[in-house]
């Protein structure tokens, strides 16, 4: 079964596309994308049981997917590179393969699962270095907001289970084929962090044992269809 958040994203974008491709204006352009997303190793580290300890993880290949409006700024732009400015919808998904919680000592913690997904929007400035040919290298960065959903179980069902909103920013390298003049496929490479991201530590029986916090980051790769209006 699909998670709920994943259906929520999934939904938005659907409905933003459908909007989007009603109502932009010329000179805008409507991205879609879906790829590749790696989350770093995490160490979730805070009180738990009245003293400090930490859970760390190891994460599974996942998937990512997102939509983004934009349009390119002349007064930014000349004829060698090209500023844009764009609203990025995106979400991300990577199931857990291993914990290690300090507290039982060295060694992996038995019967893990669960996943840890994101949902952000971000607003990115990307810079377009302009060539005579079809191929466009690009680069940026975006800042915005992720709200992360963590549902971490290990051992007897003790749970990391919880979610949070936190600034969050990317770094963007990429590049794009154009088809036609209203048609590219985009390669882009993505570097994701959301900061202090915190969450509760449940027993079995569902009691508050602690709270945890970590930054998380992921790699993406993505390939996607840009429309020019």
């Amino acid at each position: 079964m699909l998670p709920r958040s994943f259906l929520t994203a999934g939904a938005l974008v659907l409905g933003a596309t459908s909007l989007s491709a009603q109502s932009l204006p010329d000179g805008y352009y409507l991205q879609g994308f879906a790829g590749y997303s790696q989350l770093d190793d995490t160490s979730f580290s805070g009180s738990i049981g009245g003293a400090p300890q930490s859970v760390t993880g190891d994460f599974d290949d996942g998937f990512g997917l997102g939509l983004s409006v934009g349009r390119e700024i002349t007064r930014w732009s000349n004829d060698t590179i090209g500023t844009r400015l764009e609203l990025e919808l995106s979400y991300r998904n990577n199931d857990v393969s291993g914990l290690n919680f300090s507290g039982n000592g060295p060694g992996a913690e038995t019967n893990v699962s669960g996943d840890v997904s994101s949902t952000s929007i971000f607003a990115n400035v990307l810079f377009d270095f302009k060539q005579t040919g079809a191929w466009t290298p690009f680069a940026g960065f975006g800042v915005g907001a992720t709200r992360s959903d963590l549902d971490l179980v290990y051992g007897p069902g003790v749970r990391i289970d919880g979610d949070d909103t936190n600034f969050a920013a990317q770094a963007i390298a990429g590049v794009s084929y154009a088809l036609n003049d209203q048609t590219s496929i985009v390669f882009d490479a993505r570097y994701a962090r959301a900061f202090d991201v915190s969450s509760p530590r449940l027993s079995p029986a569902g009691a508050l044992t602690g709270t945890v916090e970590d930054d998380l980051s992921s790699f993406n790769l993505n390939v996607g269809v840009r429309f020019n209006f």
